[in-house]
């Protein structure tokens, strides 16, 4: 666990509970906190939220619903009074009802923690329920499976390019990012370059933030047809 600062906290996984080593993100407002992913499962993770709150409604919400981002959840779907709980669901038209987002996969909806604004951005092509979370506070983009330093995994490639440059507008239009925060490091310090599948041990990993010109590059290197794409800070696999 890392405080980025006083109200947002980056919670790993570690890579010896499971090779995915996902990170979660905590953002705390003055009336609610809202939990971004909840990892495998493999480890006790209530504790330690119920631990950082302070008084506030916690919201455990989803970049999306694969299996390492959503296997925590039935810690919380027990969680009792006095830290009152709310899971989101997994499915897109869920997701979309929870925040307001009556046109997804476009349009933009705000959500208040209390004295901190977030924007909801549908991005599916990863995953159908995706979304990006933009904290007006810090500036940070938490993009999940995205964009992120490691494999991007592309299900559906038109859907995925569409986002990607979703995104990238949003963040254009007016929306400055100092970091991009996805949910898990797959690459080495050496460019372009991975550790093998199911990887235990990361020497020389990656740094976790990017630069918000990768998502322009991004961005930019999406062609029309689907293809492996390997650049210095992510490779993009179709799937």
């Amino acid at each position: 666990m890392q405080r980025y600062d006083e109200r947002t906290v980056i919670i790993r996984q570690g890579l010896h509970t499971n090779f995915e080593a996902p990170f979660l993100y905590l953002l705390l407002g003055t009336e609610r906190a809202l939990l971004l992913d909840t990892g495998t499962g493999h480890v006790p993770l209530r504790p330690l939220v119920e631990g950082l709150l302070d008084g506030q409604q916690l919201v455990v919400a989803h970049t999306h619903a694969h299996g390492d981002h959503v296997g925590g959840d039935a810690e919380f779907a027990e969680a009792i009074v006095p830290i009152p709980t709310e899971v989101v669901g997994w499915t897109a038209p869920e997701v979309a009802a929870f925040f307001g987002l009556s046109e997804w996969p476009e349009g933009v909806a705000q959500f208040d923690l209390g004295d901190r604004v977030l924007d909801i951005i549908p991005i599916p092509g990863h995953h159908a329920s995706h979304i990006a979370v933009y904290d007006r506070a810090t500036r940070l983009l938490f993009t999940g499976d995205t964009v992120y330093p490691g494999r991007l995994y592309v299900a559906d490639w038109a859907a995925f390019r569409a986002s990607v440059s979703r995104l990238a507008r949003f963040v254009a239009a007016g929306n400055p990012v100092e970091w991009v925060l996805g949910a898990h490091i797959e690459l080495t310090t050496r460019p372009g370059e991975d550790y093998p599948m199911g990887a235990t041990e990361h020497p020389d990993e990656h740094e976790l933030r990017l630069a918000p010109a990768v998502l322009a590059e991004l961005d930019a290197v999406l062609g029309a047809e689907p293809e492996r794409i390997v650049r210095d800070h992510f490779i993009v696999y179709p799937v």
